[in-house]
């Protein structure tokens, strides 16, 4: 019996789990006291708590003889799990849960509310009583719990304390109390270093021991036997204990075991309980428990049955069971290794399939870093592999390898380069050799013990010279704006925002640009150039400059290159003077590294147009005629007032149907490039499909010039009887032909 005197406000708790009764009755018991009963003899009690399943301690709450100065006192009760099983991953708190929640007791008599905290160490659940103006009988207002996940001892912590110190009467600092509940978990769990550590099932290495861990459900009493036997292993030991379970050699004493045969544990053996189990109670509890150690010559799945033996009929029956598969022993897997190559000087400890999937290249200076490659050994078992193999890297073209265990650091390279760390994770860095060109690199491991060297994976990189060429790689946009606009843009980051959502080569925000330049060495290999190129307009009042920048290679979906050299992104720009019509030659220029009195350059032909608000806008269909359900193209043309095609980056309007269509029934307003707008750039990529009923049908538009301009375009889908309806029109004339042949064929031989 314990004693918690907090004044002037009621409550009683009841966790109704197991065996037992532990009651906390108030020591000024009076006018507003809270009385706390833990009764674990209650109605619904989980008798036998096991792994897996939920523990819950239901909370009763009741007030009793309020006056009025203890109307609205509070106090705060707290449950958290203070003790676990070793083998337990749950963590000191984390366990406890809750269904304690809103306005609890009728309104105005009392509430609860419970909450769970996040603090690292896991959480706790908090409930807060508040006294109510009238008398409250006992009532389940929620519960505590938590779902073991191995067997063994759990503590259950529940404190009171009071959290209303201005209320008249409230209960004092020295009244808090703290109560606990000890719940005993029924199971067998794997108490051994390998896979299945607290679990019913794992996995072992063939020849290496398995331990498992069996506490004996709560009423297992002295005369209670139990049967233990295992199939796909042996068993070599068993030792038994009352106490707590820390590791497999906590028990060393053998008292209850008897060997089946007498002479060893080949047949088993059966244990004669040793104490009366008491699952839950509020004070010291009480196990019964053993520890079975096992061992499997072969690689097989072995199982230890512990199951109950009736004492009148020697019926048994299955209590427990636990599953161990052995394994050979795990050794290099060259499948579970990996070699994955990433860039030469960051992110070498999260290269990946994505990263290895990248070019790489540097320029051609002695021991520059071109790449690097991450190599990580491991075991057949998933586990890594440590032990001194030897990872070897050789060169074939151009490059040097260093073999290290320290990322993004190039180091010096040499043509083959080895090393033989006890390390799991070993980088070979691949740096230039003074040459220009190609070069693969083969990376091998040699076996610290057989001796045998596998590949591991080759990898292709190149390292370019000196820029000799520049070229217009991707046109994307030819015609400027008349009166003067930036056509395209001249971005280092290409991204999704500044090619799909400010899609256009008139939109500010565009990160698409204009055209793509290129410079590239004497072997054809992308090249870096000192400086950005520069435009030079061969008319200055078409086109008064542009400007090109370094693609950085940022987005893997939108930039020019993922090299993050070599590759320009321009724009140009069109001057006020420009008009519909004109044209100016683009020369694109650097300096030529072999000679910088000259220049690498080469040319972008582009033109000028105008805006559809004077012109004209037409819409077409691919065909005239669709079978039902086939795809279909809708292609806008426009033209500005000079009858040229607008600039690059005028609106195309929006196209609706007059019947329902296949697939896309809408197809969205678009860009004008080279004066035209199309719904798909092939047939084959369309998403609309043509009607699925014969007849024409119309494609609808209006025009964004200032007449609004209707269009239209008309196709029809076939009818698919239509040919066959032919084809019967033709035999049918055929054959009245036929009889009149036969007539005459008849009056010639006088046959009536």
């Amino acid at each position: 019996m314990k004693t918690i005197s907090l004044k002037k406000v009621s409550a009683v708790a009841v966790a109704s789990l197991g065996f037992g009764l532990l009651s906390v009755v108030p020591a000024h018991a009076g006018a507003g006291d809270i009385t706390m009963t833990y009764d674990f003899t209650a109605t619904g009690s989980t008798a036998t708590p096991t792994v897996g399943t939920a523990v819950v301690i239901p909370m009763t709450l009741a007030t009793s003889s309020v006056t009025t100065d203890t109307t609205g006192a509070t106090a705060t009760v707290t449950a958290e799990l203070t003790t676990l099983p070793t083998n337990s991953a749950l963590d000191a708190q984390g366990a406890t849960t809750s269904t304690v929640s809103g306005n609890l007791f009728p309104t105005d008599e009392a509430t609860m509310a419970a909450t769970a905290s996040t603090a690292s160490v896991g959480a706790k659940l908090t409930a807060t009583v508040v006294a109510a103006a009238a008398t409250q009988s006992a009532t389940v207002v929620g519960s505590f719990g938590f779902t073991p996940d191995t067997a063994g001892k759990y503590v259950l912590t529940i404190s009171v304390a009071d959290t209303n110190a201005t209320v008249a009467n409230s209960v004092t600092t020295s009244a808090i109390t703290t109560s606990t509940v000890e719940i005993v978990v029924g199971g067998a769990s794997l108490v051994q270093a390998a896979s299945g550590l607290g679990t019913g099932t794992g996995t072992q290495t063939v020849g290496n021991q398995s331990s498992v861990a069996v506490f004996l459900p709560a009423a297992s009493a002295t005369s209670s036997r139990y049967s233990v036997t295992a199939t796909g292993a042996n068993i070599v030991g068993a030792f038994s204990g009352t106490a707590d379970v820390t590791t497999a050699n906590t028990y060393t004493a053998t008292s209850g075991i008897t060997k089946n045969n007498g002479a060893d544990y080949a047949a088993g053996f059966t244990y004669a309980g040793q104490a009366t189990v008491t699952a839950v109670t509020g004070s010291s509890d009480q196990t019964d428990a053993f520890v079975v150690q096992m061992t499997s010559a072969a690689a097989t799945t072995a199982t230890l049955t512990v199951k109950t033996i009736n004492s009148t009929t020697g019926v048994t029956t299955t209590l427990y069971t636990a599953t161990v598969t052995y394994g050979a022993t795990p050794d290099l897997s060259l499948g579970l290794s990996t070699a994955y190559m990433t860039a030469p000087s960051s992110g070498g400890s999260s290269a990946s399939s994505t990263t290895n999937a990248l070019p790489r290249t540097a320029v051609k200076t002695l021991q520059t870093g071109i790449a690097q490659v991450k190599v990580t050994l491991m075991k057949s078992d998933g586990t890594t592999d440590a032990r001194a193999h030897t990872v070897t890297a050789t060169v074939a073209g151009s490059g040097m390898v260093l073999v290290d265990t320290t990322a993004d650091t190039p180091g010096t390279g040499f043509r083959s380069s080895s090393n033989s760390s006890t390390d799991n994770i070993r980088y070979v860095h691949i740096n230039a050799d003074g040459t220009a060109g190609a070069g693969t690199i083969t990376v091998t491991v040699t076996h610290a013990v057989t001796g045998v060297t596998s590949t591991l994976g080759t990898f292709k990189v190149t390292s370019y010279g000196d820029a000799t060429k520049i070229a217009v790689s991707t046109s994307n946009f030819t015609i400027g704006l008349a009166g003067g606009d930036t056509t395209g843009q001249a971005a280092t980051t290409r991204n999704s925002t500044g090619e799909v959502t400010n899609a256009g080569a008139l939109n500010d925000s565009t990160t698409t640009p204009a055209f793509i330049v290129t410079a590239t060495d004497a072997n054809g290999n992308v090249a870096s150039l000192a400086n950005n190129p520069t435009i030079v307009s061969s008319d200055l009042l078409v086109v008064s400059g542009g400007t090109c920048v370094t693609d950085g290679g940022a987005d893997v979906d939108y930039s020019s290159s993922t090299l993050g050299f070599g590759y320009y992104n321009c724009a140009f720009t069109t001057a006020a003077t420009a008009k519909s019509g004109d044209k100016a030659t683009l020369t694109i220029r650097t300096p030529n590294p072999a000679d910088t009195t000259t220049y690498l350059t080469t040319t972008y032909a582009v033109t000028v147009g105008g805006g559809i608000a004077t012109g004209t806008e037409t819409i077409a269909f691919d065909k005239s005629s669709y079978a039902n359900g086939e795809q279909l193209v809708v292609t806008r043309t426009a033209k500005d007032s000079s009858g040229n095609p607008v600039a690059d980056g005028t609106a195309a309007p929006q196209v609706t149907f007059n019947k329902a269509v296949g697939g896309t029934s809408t197809i969205a307003a678009g860009k004008y490039v080279g004066g035209k707008s199309a719904s798909a750039t092939s047939a084959a990529k369309s998403t609309t499909f043509a009607p699925s009923t014969p007849g024409a049908f119309v494609a609808l538009a209006t025009s964004g010039n200032t007449a609004a301009t209707a269009l239209t375009a008309t196709a029809t889908v076939t009818d698919p009887n239509a040919g066959l309806l032919t084809q019967i029109d033709a035999l049918n004339a055929k054959i009245v032909a036929l009889n009149a042949l036969i007539a005459k064929i008849m009056k010639k031989l006088g046959v009536k």
